[in-house]
């Protein structure tokens, strides 16, 4: 790849992309109709599993909570926080380089069902893999 050749960043694409990552571990996300996006930014509406709620600006250089409610930007950085599920309050100046490191840090129950879907899937495996062994011997006696 050459210098002038830098893939161009398309903030539809990739909040799409991170809506049909994350949706399983999130009570609800969407890309904002209210708040404008452009070629370079993009904002989501997410409600985690505690139901907590933020606002989330997408840019090429990661993803920054901008308030604590839907289809809004604080502009008072005090006001860009969000309640987690014990009652601390996070302050949102951080810049995350993806949406797991974000939800990581404003949903402790996001990693616990990472988790539970990423054991569920490796059961399916060791399940398919089992049977595919089945199969296996099965012909293998066949064959005697």
């Amino acid at each position: 790849m050459q210098e002038g050749d830098e893939q161009e960043f398309n903030c539809i694409d990739e909040a799409n992309a991170i809506i049909n990552d994350v949706k399983a571990h999130v009570a609800e996300i969407a890309i904002s109709s209210k708040l404008a996006s452009s070629a370079t930014q993009i904002y989501l509406n997410i409600r985690t599993i505690e139901s907590a709620t933020c606002c989330v600006e997408v840019t090429n250089r990661g993803f920054k909570i901008v308030s604590s409610q839907y289809d809004t930007i604080d502009e008072d950085k005090a006001l860009r926080s969000v309640v987690l599920e014990n009652g601390d309050v996070e302050p949102a100046e951080e810049i995350f380089e993806t949406p797991y490191a974000l939800l990581d840090k404003i949903s402790p129950r996001y990693v616990e069902s990472f988790g539970n879907k990423l054991c569920q899937q490796l059961r399916q495996l060791q399940q398919m893999r089992t049977e595919f062994h089945e199969e296996d011997e099965e012909e293998e006696e066949e064959d005697e």
